[in-house]
């Protein structure tokens, strides 16, 4: 059997014995919920908040046994030590659970941009609360005006093109944290307290939102407001490193998984 029938067997392997994670998408898709307001929220949209559903995708489906102790038997037909019975090249079926993860991680974003674009209005007017928030937008994204809302509203925001912006802000979001989060898994592999690291990342992400709201303190740009607006201005410094780290770190995780103790 060739490399690709191989890939795809596992694929599929892995779709029918762990079919619960097809949920996880769906809490991913929470930015859709804003955007079907006609006025959202710009931190809303680029809310944080469900980032560590990305976490915990990465540990199911990449390495289920980091939840167990004394013996990888527990994580049943998701172990790794389950497949490599069935003669599986190692660094094979790391690229096999790679691809698996990468696929439902970016579902919900790739959604995202697909109702993006069917969107009719490409334009994108969102409320961003503070002065300096709406200043530093003004400044970052070519084409943005200020506007006025409903109400007397002052805090509004036209984006050109905003939606989509959002979408593909996501994509990147998530596509950059699911290579910290394989590369990390196979770096804490083999560590005793490998499942303390693992939830300590999962905190620190979880509160993410939190300290987005302490920077908007007194009036100051949430930081990831502001990073929002620098990827707007500079895309392609921000993809470009992105697509590189996924083949370099791909490549190390294959290596890094076919020495790890069987």
């Amino acid at each position: 059997m060739n490399t690709m029938k191989q890939i795809g067997t596992l694929l599929k392997f892995q779709a029918a014995v762990s079919p619960f994670v097809w949920v996880i998408p769906f809490a991913l898709c929470t930015p859709l919920l804003f955007m079907l307001h006609d006025e959202p929220s710009l931190n809303l949209l680029i809310l944080t908040q469900n980032l560590f559903m990305v976490l915990l995708l990465g540990a199911l489906v990449l390495a289920p046994e980091i939840f167990t102790t004394a013996s990888n038997s527990q994580a049943g037909g998701l172990g790794s030590e389950f497949i490599l019975t069935r003669a599986v090249d190692r660094k094979l079926l790391a690229r096999a659970k790679a691809i698996f993860f990468y696929l439902i991680a970016l579902v919900a974003p790739i959604a995202l941009i697909l109702y993006a674009l069917m969107r009719q209005e490409p334009s994108l007017h969102a409320a961003i609360d503070s002065k300096a928030g709406r200043l530093d937008c003004l400044q970052h994204i070519a084409g943005s005006t200020l506007l006025k809302g409903r109400d007397g509203r002052a805090d509004l925001v036209a984006i050109p093109s905003g939606n989509v912006l959002v979408a593909t802000w996501r994509s990147w979001e998530f596509l950059v944290l699911a290579i910290l989060v394989q590369v990390f898994v196979y770096a804490i592999h083999p560590l005793r307290y490998r499942r303390y690291c693992f939830w300590a990342l999962i905190l620190l992400v979880s509160l993410a939102p939190a300290f987005g709201t302490l920077s908007s303190y007194r009036g100051s740009i949430p930081w990831d407001e502001h990073f929002f607006f620098c990827y707007a201005a500079n895309q392609s410094y921000f993809w470009i490193p992105a697509i590189a780290a996924l083949f370099l770190g791909q490549a190390w995780c294959e290596r890094r998984f076919a020495r790890l103790e069987q």
